[in-house]
This record gives structure tokens, C-alpha cells and sequence, in this order.
């Protein structure tokens, strides 16, 4: 540890010695009597000469003293305080002589420290040569055996300890100043300086305080305050504040998930009479309910961003505390300091990678399914817009088609344009659903995920959204660069937060679910959205294991596959079998995490609501009737599949069998 900064303003603060005398009026009156018995014509001058010493003016106190030196050659006190009026002049070297011939005139304790002085008193901030430093200590030490009881000598002393930095003996001139002068404020000052080389911080600190407060030199004091932070381990120094942070943030996230946990509860109680009633997103109920999770949720994603710059900040902490470490111990493993670098590195681009994707960036990295124009397939487009104009807001701007059974809407944007109502809406149907389903219920399934736009606020919107995609991104890019580790805070966060985050917004997701099962239903009866589920339902089980079943027929048999859909394989799925998984499915209570209620429930809440809406012509027609071919787009999602299973597994099925060759 090193003190240089403390030791400059100390010598600025200490040029004048006579600063430590406790009396100084005593002890100049004490040497003009000793002049009056060497010299009485010398008297005037000698104490006009204290006057200018004490006040600083230096020059005019060396030729004063000059004169009382010439009137009374064995007058000692004159050198010395020539000396010390010229090191604050900064004339070392003639300081220095006028000390040593004091010095040689009377060997006595006070002449022994201003020589002490003079000696580690260098000009151009150059230190003291060893030498110096070593005659400096010994003739301060000299003096403290000599005079044990007095106080300005020990002061003195402790002027030289501080500006060489000589442990030892600031510790015994401190402790004795403490013992002398207890109250003075020079003594705390040392005390502090003591307490700060013996590492003794706190204690440092007080008595630093307490000198502050007897008029210590503010910019010496908070030069002694900087050096007293910089030797305090940064763990000592920070860990508290960091520890109440910590517990802040906590608490305020664990208020949050125990909101979104009542809110959730108080929803699926008053689930069945939201959904029942006739008066719709008007509700009473509903409306509070929505309010109050878009508020609760909206704090969580405000919340959300408030912490990343803790994370980053205790990442960062985490690596430099590691570090430090390792240097207190002077031994660096190369390579962990290495790992734990790449660890920060890592992890600092995730987050910020996160912020930028879910700020500016669209959702996704591209097209979530095969998009299609809707002038190909006009009776598509016609069913969009008039399910559109039922509920009451505007189509959807893209259509994407995928093998599966899903069926959703999501706005396409950075959080900017969701925030600002200039995402792209987007749907996704998958033609697996297709298959056997009603125009009436693909309608009624259509206004569902409609009443999810128009309802999106309800759930937080774009804000959510962008924070669940910040947290995705950031956990890939945690965990493809190595860095999702059971030491890294940022890892934990994630899990945490995403755990948190779902408890909260999940439970909003719910209540959103029941709103847009309502819509439906009041846009085209509470049977066609039951069966429409129901079937959304049974035909993700039946398509699921039908595509297994023959996926692994072809692949095995090395066979072609042309339309996955009208393939018909030797194990075919059992009706029993989806039977009883479609019930377990219904049935199904949901976990805290889970977005959706009980599919038995929203069944029977849309039938109670309202059995039948109004009728179109064409409701009881198949769903696939709305493209143009169906055959042709069953062959292009059965590519999209080929396409999947070699990009996942790198197996190729071709579109037909392989011909055996002829002998």
C-alpha cells in the first residue's frame, strides 16, 4: 500500500513545524528568556521574528532570525527556524545546512526533528534518498526517547513518519500524541494515518472524521479519505451497498410475482361469470381485472429493464472481485482468468444483443411458415376480412401456412412499432387442423385469435412481448457461447426473471384467453367455437402421431414421400387411443406457468354464453373449401417437411421411391 498522495498534502500542511506546538506562545516566550540571558539586545528582534514565523512571512522571520544569529552565536533556535522558514520556501539545501549546524550547536530533541525535516523535505517531488530517510528516522526517534512527554515532538515525528512512511514509528509517535494530546486535531489526523497503514480502516475513518471536523485542511482530508477507499478490498467497500440492492431488487420482484399470483387466482374465480356474461369485454370484472394486470405487468417489463444494467453491473463485479482476488493472493491462473474473461465478455453482448432485438429488432429471424398471397386463395382472404369486420378491428396483414395444427396470431416489429400500433399482424395456421373441420368453426376459431388483437393491451401487449423475446435471446446467447454457468448472475437472472416473468404474465394470459373465447362466441356461438376447439385440440393428437407413425415408415422403408397428408400408414393411429388422449387433454388442470385455462372449462363457459351466432351459408362447408388446392397445398407443407427432417436429422426422403435397379 502506498500513501504518496497522503504524504505530498502532508508536507504542504506540515511546512511550518511550529503548526504542533500545543502552546506555541508558551514555548516562544520560553526561548526569548534564553535569549535574554545570552543577548538582551537581541530580544526585540527575537520575538518580532516568532511574530513573522508564526504568521508565515517567511523571508522577513530568516532575516529577523538572521540578525538575533549574529547578536547571539550560541542561539541555536535561530538556525533551526531559519531551516525550517526556508523548506517552506523550498530552499532545501540551505535548509538543510542551517539544520545540521543547530544541530551541532545543541544536539537537542527539537533540533534533531527539524533536521529530520529538512532531510525528507526534497524539492521537484523527488522522495528522499534512502539514506536521508534513514537519518530522518533515526533522529525523529532519537527525539521521542528523549523527550517522551512531550506532545509537539511527537507530532514532529510523526511529520517525518508520514512523509517517508515509516510504519513503526507513526505508530509510536500516534499512540503517544494520543496519550499527550488527545483532543487535538493533529492527532486524530495521525491516528488515522496509523489506523490506515495497520490496515485498520474503520477506525481510520472515524478519526479522520474527527479531524475533519477540528478544522483539518478539507483537501488534505478528502486526499486521506481517497487513500483509505482505495485500500479498502473492494468486497468490504462495496458488499454492503451491493447486499441491499440486491434485497431491494428481490423483494420488489417477489411483490410483483405475488401480485400476478393473486391476480391469477382472482381470474380463474371469476373465470366462468366473466365468460358467461352477455355483456361481453364490458364487463365489470373483466374490465378491472385487465387494468389491473396491464398495470401489474407493465411495472414487471419496466422492472425487467431496470435490471439488466444490475446484471451487467454484477457480472462485471463478479469478474473484477475474481481477479482481485487472485492478485491479493499473487498467483494468476492464466487460464481461468481466461475462462472467467470470455465468461464477462459473453455475457455482456448477450445482454446488450437482447436490448437490441427486443427494442428494434422484428420478431423472429424470418418467416415462421410458408406466407401466402392472398389473391391466390380468395375465399381465404373473404373469410379473414369478414371474421375481422365481425369482431371489430382490422385482417390480418400476412398469412403463414405450416405442416402442423397450430393456429395463432403475433404482431411482427421491434417494441417501438408495437408500442405505436405499426407492427404487421400476422396469423399462422397450420393445414393439419384442416382436416375435418367446419368453415363455421375455423370462423369461430379465427375470431378467437382476432379477439387476441384487439385485446392485446390486456396482456401487456408489445412490452411483454418484447421483454419474452429479450429474455430468449439473451438465454441462447448465453448458452451457445458457453456462458449459461452456475456461476455466471446473469444466467441465474434469466431463470429467475423467465420464471417470474410467466407467474405474472401467464396469469394475464388467461384472463386474455377468456376474453377472446368470449368473443368468439358472441361472434359466432358458443357451439361453433366449442367444437372448434375441441377439434384444434383432438387433431394436434391425431396429426402428431399420425406424422410420427409414418415419417418412421418412410424413412425406414427408404420410401418417398409425395403428400404426408393422404399417406396411409401400415400402423395406423387408434381411434381409442386419441380418444382417451383427447379427454386427458380436455380434462388437464393447468400449472402457474400454463397459458391457457382448462379446455373442459372454456368449453362449457362459451356454451352458456350463447349456443348459436349468426349463420353464414357456407358454415357448415369443410374448411378446406377456402384454397383453391388442396392437394397442392398438402404437397407444398409435406416439402416444407422433407426440408426440416434433413436440415434436423440430415436424412433425405425423397418425393418418390427409389427405383430397384434390373439384374
Amino acid at each position: 500500500m502506498t500513501a504518496a498522495s497522503v504524504v505530498l498534502a502532508l508536507l504542504v500542511a506540515a511546512a511550518a513545524p511550529g503548526r504542533l506546538d500545543r502552546d506555541a506562545a508558551v514555548y516562544d516566550q520560553a526561548i526569548l528568556d534564553e535569549l535574554q540571558a545570552m543577548a538582551p539586545a537581541a530580544v526585540e528582534d527575537g520575538r518580532a521574528a516568532a511574530e513573522a514565523y508564526r504568521a508565515g512571512r517567511w523571508q522577513e522571520a530568516i532575516d529577523r532570525y538572521e540578525r538575533v544569529y549574529r547578536a547571539a552565536p550560541r542561539f541555536s533556535h535561530a538556525l533551526r527556524r531559519q531551516c525550517a522558514a526556508r523548506v517552506a520556501l523550498e530552499q532545501h539545501d540551505a535548509a538543510l545546512a542551517l539544520c545540521r549546524r543547530a544541530m551541532e550547536s545543541s544536539p537537542i530533541p527539537e533540533n534533531g526533528i527539524a533536521l529530520a525535516r529538512a532531510l525528507v523535505a526534497r524539492g521537484g517531488g523527488s522522495p528522499p534518498t534512502p539514506a536521508a530517510r534513514q537519518e530522518a528516522v533515526r533522529l525523529a526517534s532519537s527525539a521521542l526517547e528523549k523527550r517522551p512527554e512531550d506532545a509537539t515532538l511527537a507530532g514532529g515525528a510523526c511529520d517525518v513518519a508520514t512523509s517517508v512512511w515509516d510504519v513503526p514509528l507513526l505508530q509510536t509517535c500516534s499512540a503517544r500524541m494520543a496519550r499527550l494530546a488527545p483532543d487535538e486535531t493533529s492527532t486524530h489526523l495521525f491516528q488515522s494515518l496509523a489506523d490506515l497503514a495497520g490496515g485498520r480502516l474503520r477506525e481510520a475513518r472515524v478519526h479522520l472524521a474527527t479531524a475533519r471536523a477540528g478544522g483539518l485542511d478539507p483537501r488534505l482530508a478528502s486526499a486521506i479519505a481517497k487513500t483509505i477507499d482505495g485500500a479498502e478490498p473492494p468486497l468490504e467497500r462495496y458488499g454492503p451497498a451491493a447486499l441491499a440492492v440486491a434485497s431491494i431488487w428481490a423483494a420488489g420482484l417477489l411483490g410483483l410475482v405475488g401480485l400476478g399470483m393473486a391476480l391469477s387466482a382472482t381470474t380463474m374465480r371469476a373465470a366462468g361469470r366473466m365468460a358467461r356474461s352477455p355483456r361481453g369485454e364490458g364487463s365489470r370484472v373483466s374490465g378491472l381485472l385487465r387494468r389491473l394486470y396491464g398495470s401489474v405487468l407493465w411495472v414487471s417489463c419496466a422492472y425487467y429493464y431496470f435490471s439488466i444494467p444490475l446484471v451487467l453491473l454484477a457480472v462485471v463485479a463478479l469478474g473484477g472481485g475474481v481477479f482481485y482476488a487472485f492478485m491479493a493472493l499473487g498467483r494468476i491462473p492464466v487460464k481461468l482468468v481466461l475462462v472467467l474473461g470470455l465468461v464477462v465478455l459473453v455475457t455482456a453482448w448477450a445482454v446488450l444483443k437482447s436490448l437490441w432485438v427486443s427494442v428494434f429488432r422484428p420478431a423472429g429471424g424470418g418467416d415462421p411458415g410458408f406466407r401466402i398471397d392472398g389473391t391466390a386463395h380468395p375465399r381465404l382472404a373473404r373469410m379473414l376480412a369478414g371474421v375481422a369486420d365481425r369482431i371489430g378491428t382490422r385482417p390480418v396483414d400476412a398469412v403463414f401456412l405450416t405442416p402442423g395444427t397450430e393456429v395463432a396470431v403475433f404482431e411482427r416489429g421491434g417494441m417501438l412499432k408495437q408500442l405505436s400500433g405499426r407492427s404487421e399482424r400476422c396469423l399462422i395456421l397450420g393445414v393439419g387442423v384442416l382436416d375435418g373441420m367446419r368453415q363455421g368453426e375455423l370462423k369461430a376459431v379465427l375470431a378467437h385469435e382476432y379477439g387476441h388483437l384487439v385485446n392485446r393491451d390486456t396482456a401487456g401487449g408489445g412490452f411483454a412481448l418484447a421483454v419474452r423475446r429479450s429474455l430468449l435471446q439473451m438465454a441462447r446467447t448465453l448458452a451457445g457461447g458457453g456462458a449459461a454457468t452456475w456461476y455466471n448472475p446473469a444466467w441465474w437472472f434469466v431463470k429467475g426473471f423467465h420464471r417470474a416473468f410467466l407467474r405474472v404474465s401467464q396469469g394475464a394470459s388467461r384472463l386474455q384467453e377468456i376474453l377472446a373465447d368470449r368473443w368468439a362466441a358472441l361472434a359466432y356461438g358458443g357451439r361453433n367455437f366449442a367444437r372448434g376447439l375441441q377439434h384444434v385440440i383432438e387433431r394436434g393428437i391425431r396429426f402428431d402421431a399420425h406424422a410420427e407413425r409414418a415419417l418412421r415408415e418412410v424413412i425406414e422403408g427408404s420410401r418417398g414421400l409425395v403428400n404426408l397428408y393422404q399417406y396411409a400408414p401400415a400402423n395406423p393411429v387408434d381411434d381409442k387411443e386419441v380418444g382417451s388422449a383427447l379427454e386427458q387433454a380436455l380434462a388437464a388442470e393447468p400449472s402457474p406457468y400454463d397459458s391457457h385455462p382448462r379446455p373442459k372449462d372454456r368449453i362449457a363457459w362459451v356454451g352458456d354464453l350463447v349456443a348459436d351466432g349468426p349463420a353464414d351459408p357456407d358454415d357448415d362447408g369443410p374448411a378446406w373449401e377456402v384454397f383453391e388446392d388442396r392437394d397442392a397445398v398438402e404437397r407444398q407443407m409435406t416439402d416444407q417437411i422433407r426440408i426440416s427432417v434433413a436440415a434436423n436429422h440430415g436424412i433425405q426422403i425423397p418425393v418418390e421411391a427409389p427405383v430397384d435397379p434390373v439384374p
